[in-house]
């Protein structure tokens, strides 16, 4: 897997490499290494499927390219850089190569695990010889053969090689540097590693298991040398005897297994290669209270009175407690040192946590554990840091993102849209939230690539439904991590004044605009058929009461949400669709009823009749009043909740006064549109006033729907198919409703064909009564 952040660095190693001729190339062949990861990859991911003849001679000619990949480009390189490594390597191809040739997928899955591992370490080794020997060049070649940092956008390490390169640093400095991120980064791995052998063992993943098994063992084999200088001869040595039980033929099984991965990683829980700088440490800081966080708030949706509800929100639960488990061993060392009876007392809430969520326990429990943690968490390194927050987000997203596409490449398509969808509720609401203030069209590109993106750009939730191909998995991978970097970049710079008072402008005058214009619309229409204001017929009280049901309402869901309970990514996804196309339901009504009418005077008699009918206090007025106080409610609050949330998350990143100050030109600004509207009923013909606010109305109603259907779409309710013909523009799907998605396209082409006929059958309707009324003059 290369890094984006290392592609231009790659690419001029590749120049170097010309230059200096064959030899370096021959003695760098991290090409040959990525090339023989993605056959193996490939290989694996066709294991998973039935055999037939012409699969079976794909796997053929893929086993033959791996070996040649070994046998004729990588064997020499290795045997000339690391010749002790060389057998153990020889061994992992071949087993590889009969266990796929025998169709057996576990033992495939753990001889490219040993393989890989193999490749890495002897890379690691050549690569820091070469460090040694003042040959910086060949060591960045070798050095390319590596897992990269999960936790870093631009890892310190990857600049060691390029200062390096450049002559601004010597070999010796980029050894000690490089040598500690590695470490650090294979560690982290070990811990993952057993990890997710634990979780494939409680879930009966055979497949998986073997793969994280060999994984978990390759890595120790790598890091062997530092766990024993780190934590001392005797305690290394009990871990390597319990990695060598892990070992076919004597693997143990089930409740054996289970007890010794579980003391493997209590083994592991203080040991750290080196000591973290102090950004990798705040960085981690902030995840673990992130995960720790999180963990309550999945398993409190995804459980009820012991019984799963939600599988994918108990899933995240456990998923979350134990990345927090593996940043915990990241962070042991440290904690151990800073603070002793902390770091026994989070382990102890660790597996206690872990023991709750497997048997379905206590949710309350759950959430005193993970109060517990985050007390112990604010204590050692502060409560700045305890936080979380947008920025252990953007931290982790990529490395999820990495996590799809590896799932993917597997042949495991259920677990990478697990991971997407984890990935996406990292983005929604901690970055979106963040970023629609400040880049909405960023904002929107984001969300369009974790779900369809467009023809030219599938979207990942697009790739995974039709699994692959893997040239736009990649592709989609690594464009996603670049909007992450930008995005981090943006949420990162401090706001000005003004930027903070245009920011906050903008969010009203985008959200509430709308809101105002059909509310101006409708009371105009009001205004202009006679009706009373007040009275029991009047229309002031409905539009009123559901203008403010709506801004009570939107407040109220704002401090009950965290508080009271919890609404998760997709449910708020889902609310904002479903009150969207409420809203368009009611708006649909009350056009097509204006419509309908054949002369402004039927359609003012109408509404005097209901009036009438209501003062009377019969049903049928009251239907009207309900109508108005309906659409009044659904227009506001539709648009509500999310601008108190944007506002919130605005800010947090900028001064209150500009913020409250752009609020409150945004509201005078709204304000003035809704009263040149309602002034445009005194000047014009009541006939084309009609005419205006029903064409308008008609728009809203289209709009409204687009936004609708969008927001079932990312609420995973309905399909979403890019098309080509349709102009994809962030102004177009901010300001007007308009995606281009086939789904939502459709609805409001149904829509807008429904007013237009209704609007024809209108004027064929008053056409008649014309020629009926010339013919009785005549």
């Amino acid at each position: 897997m290369i890094a984006p952040a290392l592609r231009a660095l790659l690419l001029a190693l590749a120049a170097l490499f010309a230059v200096l001729g064959p030899a370096v190339g021959a003695e760098a062949p991290w090409r040959d290494a990525e090339a023989l990861r993605g056959e193996s990859a490939q290989i694996q991911r066709r294991l998973f499927r039935t055999p037939d003849t012409a699969l079976r001679a794909d796997v053929a000619a893929r086993l033959e390219r791996v070996r040649r990949l070994w046998e004729e480009r990588l064997r020499a390189a290795y045997a000339q850089a690391v010749p002790s490594a060389v057998p153990s390597m020889d061994e992992a191809v071949e087993a590889f190569a009969d266990a796929a040739g025998r169709w057996d997928s576990a033992a495939s899955a753990a001889a490219g695990a040993r393989l890989w591992t193999r490749l890495l370490d002897g890379a690691f080794r050549a690569g820091l010889a070469r460090l040694d020997a003042g040959e910086a060049a060949a060591a960045a070649g070798w050095l390319n053969i590596r897992e990269y940092a999960r936790t870093s956008r631009d890892t310190a390490a990857s600049i060691a090689l390029r200062e390096t390169l450049a002559g601004r640093m010597t070999p010796a400095e980029a050894r000690r540097v490089i040598e500690t991120e590695l470490l650090g980064v294979y560690a982290g791995e070990l811990r993952k590693a057993v990890a997710e052998a634990r979780g494939h063992r409680a879930a009966g993943y055979g497949i998986q298991l073997a793969g994280a098994l060999a994984r978990a063992g390759g890595l120790h084999a790598l890091l062997s040398e530092s766990l024993a200088a780190r934590l001392g001869a005797q305690p290394a040595g009990r871990i390597a005897q319990a990695f060598a039980r892990l070992a076919p033929p004597d693997r143990l099984e089930g409740a054996d297994l289970e007890a010794l991965l579980a003391d493997i990683e209590t083994r592991l829980a203080t040991y750290a290669p080196a000591s973290l700088s102090p950004e990798d440490l705040d960085r981690r800081v902030r995840l673990l209270a992130r995960f720790v966080a999180l963990v309550p708030v999945e398993y409190g949706k995804g459980v009820r009175d012991g019984e799963i509800v939600i599988p994918f929100e108990y899933f995240e639960a456990g998923l979350f407690r134990d990345r927090a488990a593996m940043l915990f061993g990241d962070l042991g060392y440290d904690l151990a040192a800073r603070a002793p009876q902390s770091f026994d007392r989070l382990s102890a809430i660790l597996k206690e946590m872990k023991a709750l969520i497997a048997d379905r326990g206590d949710g309350a429990r759950v959430e005193s554990l993970a109060q517990e943690a985050a007390g112990l968490v604010a204590a050692a390194y502060g409560s700045d840091l305890s936080q979380g927050g947008y920025a252990a987000a953007l931290s982790l997203l990529p490395d999820i993102l990495d996590e799809v596409r590896l799932a993917a490449e597997g042949g495991d398509w259920e677990e990478a849209e697990l991971k997407r969808l984890e990935a996406y509720a990292l983005f929604d609401p901690d970055i979106e939230q963040r970023l629609m203030p400040r880049a909405p069209a960023l904002a929107l590109r984001m969300e369009a690539d974790f779900w369809e993106g467009s023809v030219e750009n599938p979207g990942l939730g697009r790739i995974l439904a039709d699994r692959g191909p893997d040239g736009a998995l990649r592709s989609a991978v690594d464009r996603m991590k670049t909007a992450t970097g930008e995005a981090g970049r943006i949420l990162d710079t401090k706001l000005s004044g003004t930027g903070a008072f245009l920011q906050s402008l903008a969010i009203l005058l985008r959200e509430g605009l709308e809101a105002v214009l059909v509310l101006a619309c409708m009371i105009g229409a009001l205004k202009a058929s006679g009706l009373p204001a007040r009275g029991a017929g009047g229309w002031r009280l409905p539009v009123a009461g559901g203008v403010l049901a709506a801004l009570g309402g939107s407040f109220a869901l704002w401090l009950a949400v965290g508080r009271l309970f919890t609404l998760g990514t997709l449910q708020r996804e889902l609310l904002e669709g479903l009150s969207a196309l409420a809203a368009a339901a009611v708006l649909l009504y009350v056009t097509h009823w204006m419509f309908r009418k054949s002369y402004v005077g039927d359609w003012i008699g109408e509404i005097r009749r209901k009036a009438a009918v209501a003062a009377k206090g019969r049903d049928g007025g009251y239907l009207g009043w309900l109508t108005l106080f309906s659409l009044s409610f659904l227009v506001v609050f539709r648009e509500g909740f999310e601008t108190v949330l944007f506002y919130e998350a605005l800010l947090i990143d900028a001064p209150a006064l500009p913020v409250l100050g752009g609020l409150a030109a945004g509201g005078v600004l709204a304000v003035a549109v809704g009263f040149a509207m309602l002034g445009l009923e005194a000047k014009l013909p009541i006939a084309a006033f009609f005419r205006l606010t029903g064409g308008l109305l008609a728009v809203l109603c289209v709009m409204l729907v687009g936004s609708g259907v969008r927001g079932l779409q990312t609420a995973a309710l309905v399909s979403a198919t890019p098309v080509a013909w349709f102009p994809a523009q962030p102004w177009l799907q901010l300001h007007f409703g308009l995606y281009p998605v086939a789904e939502a396209l459709l609805a409001q082409s149904v829509v807008a064909g429904f007013l237009i006929v209704s609007l024809l059958l209108r004027l064929v309707k008053r056409r008649r009564k014309h020629l009926h009324l010339a013919v009785r003059r005549d």
